[in-house]
């Protein structure tokens, strides 16, 4: 009675899902069905996958809410140039040493993509849910797997037990037949056929010691153990005798419920969520995309010089005759004056900004973007109908 009603309490488990945690060591007398369902959802290695997998689309979906914002990037620079070289600060020719450097800082933001980048954030909102429903899907599998190897192994024990007293009482009869026999009260025929059966009873005893080694080691491969190390479990105290409520219900109350609380068909909920959000984003690369980019930079060169503004001179420019005599001419000009033009104020007065605006139009592309639309509507009808099998396999 108390196996029927694990198995009931096991069938329990799956209609309603598991929201268990591992706790600590392996080391312990005896293993109730709790502790080796939390020591399986420890160990196993889907379950840690599937958990890693929650982490990766947690990571996707800030990628993809950085999408939505600007990229900004900084840039310096210093360069050493010999021979022939053109100044970048001053555009002269130059045949001397020289030293330049530069700093930037741009900026780029795409302002409409035809709801490209929007899409690829929603789908990867989805995605989050998604994992997490897979992560509860891998831990109900882990949980409803060890359970069922628990009861095997249960169930295994309690065969090898009835077989065990099966061969003691055919032990017991033998031993009368025996003495029977002796006494001429039975014909020899009869005493082999109670040892026949005796023979057959052993081999019963052997076949459920094999059954329940092999249910032990499957268990203990499930929760990690070495195939040496004992596990004793411990079985089910005060179980309840009365038929569990599960069983009162109608198939149709059964299906609805465990429709509602399988982590496996809310996978295939948000897969199709994600695929429809995949569809949108590729019939977005269509649309033209708008974007805005600027930038700030600064240059210095060590060969530039500061102007400094200019100075009147007299200059001689002819002469003219006065008979033999020659009479110079001179004229007033303005010559240009230079001086040292130092790192910090190259930097504050070479300052250059620009902003623009790019737009992009898809007029042709070999029918790339057809084919993803295509693809990605295709990928969407297969997760409906992912959906759908999954609801089936619950029916």
């Amino acid at each position: 009675m108390r196996l029927n009603t694990l198995i009931v309490a096991t069938f329990s488990l799956w209609i309603g899902g598991v929201n268990l945690y591992a706790q600590s060591s392996t080391e312990r007398e005896s293993w109730t069905l709790q502790d080796c369902v939390n020591q399986a959802l420890e160990y196993q290695f889907s379950v840690r996958q599937a958990a890693n997998n929650v982490k990766a689309a947690e990571s996707d979906r800030l990628a993809n809410f950085g999408g939505l914002l600007p990229s900004v990037n900084a840039g310096a620079g210093n360069f050493w140039n010999s021979g022939l070289s053109i100044d970048p600060v001053t555009n002269e020719v130059n045949r001397n040493n020289l030293s330049t450097a530069s700093g930037s800082v741009s900026a780029q933001w795409t302002l409409f993509d035809g709801f490209q980048t929007w899409n690829a954030f929603r789908q990867s909102q989805v995605q989050v849910a998604l994992a997490a429903a897979q992560l509860d899907d891998a831990r109900n599998a882990v949980a409803l797997n060890t359970a069922s190897q628990f009861l095997a192994v249960l169930l295994a024990d309690e065969s090898l037990r009835i077989a065990q007293e099966q061969l003691t009482t055919s032990e017991r009869q033998k031993e009368r037949s025996q003495k029977l026999l002796n006494a001429g009260a039975i014909a020899p025929n009869e005493y082999l056929s109670v040892e026949a059966q005796c023979a057959v009873d052993a081999q019963r005893v052997v076949a459920s010691e094999n059954q329940l080694e092999f249910a032990e080691l499957v268990l203990k491969q499930l929760l990690g153990l070495s195939g040496d190390q004992d596990l004793v479990l411990q079985r089910p105290e005060n179980l309840p005798t009365a038929p569990s409520a599960v069983m009162a219900l109608s198939p149709q109350a059964i299906f609805t419920a465990s429709v509602a609380k399988q982590p496996a068909v809310r996978a295939a909920e948000h897969q199709l969520m994600a695929s429809h959000y995949a569809v949108k984003r590729a019939q977005g690369a269509r649309i033209p995309t708008l974007s805005v980019s600027g930038q700030f930079s600064t240059s210095y060169s060590d060969r530039a010089q500061k102007y400094l503004g200019t100075a009147p001179q007299v200059l001689p420019v002819g002469f003219w005759l006065d008979g033999a005599d020659q009479i110079p001419v001179y004229t007033l000009v303005n010559t240009p004056s230079f001086g040292e033009f130092t790192f910090e104020d190259q930097l504050r007065e070479n300052v250059r900004q620009f902003v623009g605006l790019n737009v992009s139009v898809p007029l042709f592309n070999g029918f790339r973007i057809t084919n993803a639309v295509k693809r990605a509507q295709l990928a969407e009808e297969n997760a409906e109908l992912q959906v759908m099998q999954q609801r089936d396999t619950y029916r």
